[in-house]
């Protein structure tokens, strides 16, 4: 009877994405801050723009690099081509054992040379969304769906970041065996309520005695994420709510939609001060257009908060509609204003409980590391058995 191959001590681990800012940055942030904490003998490298250097601040130490590239525009065919190139050169003179790409056009890039990867290099390929499930023509959906059924054959695994997500690849033709869900996760962060049980943000917050509800976005302000719509709905209240929203336009040169004076503007901030918002808030809105995922609902629930979002891609798997929050359809803003009039302060409460709930038992950043740790350690079995 031949003995079952055993894994090779997983030993290096290079990312690389072109994504600027936004959620695959975070998601980044928490999954690397996970593997450094969890994989003590492991080294871990992250090719990635210039821009995102502030972001990942945390991820740092002797056994953590960050290869910043410093493209203006990240997406442009040279930026792509220099991405691949630099990426390739990286993987064959580091011999890492998993190559994982994440994003879009980042995993078109580089898998178009993978043909040039050292043999014993596993590649993970992570979209983060799929291209062809966001809004556009038939003709330009089935183009892209077939340049990703071309890719899968260069991919060892797809990481699929909901069930949505995996659902989606089969039904446009992507091979099912390449196919592995591994949901995101988030960090537990601390509360001041944490450190100061007699702080009561009720009593201190004027627009809370008043019983303005403070309304929460947090994303970039473009069509997919559907600020405009969440502007909307603010302009609807009116008086009723104040708005608060973190972000700023990263990949829309769109103008964006006048703001109505209930709503405040920060621009883009560090994850500390969207969480802060987020403990702050009476409700999370996430209007979005398309997603595979949607980490900000589950930011969101990890602080309590109640999430109000589309009946759209991965966050019809995170949000449960009347338990955690609410879901509607996207670009209906006088369908959310009248969910949002409906709910009770009790309701909101009792959204956010349980959505910390949920979050604990599916949504933590070290499940999700732990996930992840177990695909590589099965893609070095099947490379030990070949």
């Amino acid at each position: 009877m031949p003995e079952t191959p055993r894994t090779p001590p997983l030993r290096r681990v290079s990312h690389v994405t072109e994504a600027p800012l936004g959620g695959v940055v975070s998601y980044l942030d928490e999954l690397l801050g996970a593997q450094l904490r969890s994989l003590r003998d492991v080294r871990i490298d992250l090719i990635t723009p210039e821009i995102n250097r502030d972001a990942l601040a945390d991820l740092s130490g002797p056994r953590f690099t960050l290869i910043a590239l410093r493209h203006r525009r990240s997406r442009s065919p040279m930026a792509l081509l220099s991405l691949a190139v630099r990426t390739v050169r990286h993987v064959r003179r580091t011999r890492p054992d998993i190559l994982h790409i994440h994003s879009t056009f980042a995993g078109a890039a580089v898998r178009a040379l993978a043909p040039l990867l050292p043999r014993g290099t596993r590649v993970v390929y992570c979209p983060h969304g799929w291209a062809f499930s966001r809004q556009g023509s038939g003709r330009s959906r089935r183009a892209i769906a077939a340049v990703e059924r071309w890719l899968a054959g260069r991919s060892d695994r797809i990481v699929c970041i909901s069930d949505y997500e995996r659902r989606e690849a089969k039904a446009f033709g992507i091979p099912a065996d390449r196919l592995v869900v591994v949901e995101n996760g988030i960090s537990p962060r601390a509360s001041a309520n944490d450190t100061d049980p007699a702080r009561d943000p009720q009593a201190t917050d004027p627009r809370r005695r008043n019983r303005r509800r403070l309304i929460a976005f947090a994303g970039r302000f473009d069509r997919q994420k559907g600020f405009d719509t969440y502007l909307e709905v603010m302009r609807q209240l009116k008086d009723e709510a104040d708005g608060i929203a973190i972000g700023s336009s990263i990949t829309s040169n769109e103008a964006l939609p006048d703001c109505p004076d209930n709503v405040r503007i920060l621009g883009w901030q560090d994850r500390a001060a969207v969480f802060d918002l987020y403990r702050r808030a009476d409700l999370l809105l996430v209007p979005s257009r398309w997603e595979g995922f949607g980490l900000v609902a589950a930011e969101a629930m990890q602080a309590g908060l109640a999430v109000f979002a589309s009946r759209v891609g991965g966050l019809q798997d995170i949000v449960v509609d009347g338990e955690t929050g609410r879901l509607f359809q996207p670009d209906d803003a006088a369908g959310i204003v009248a969910l949002i009039r409906a709910a009770s302060g009790d309701d909101l409460v009792r959204f956010g409980e349980n959505g910390r709930r949920r979050y604990l038992a599916r949504y933590t950043a070290q499940r999700m590391s732990d996930d992840m740790t177990a695909l590589y350690d099965r893609l070095l079995t099947e490379n030990a058995g070949r």
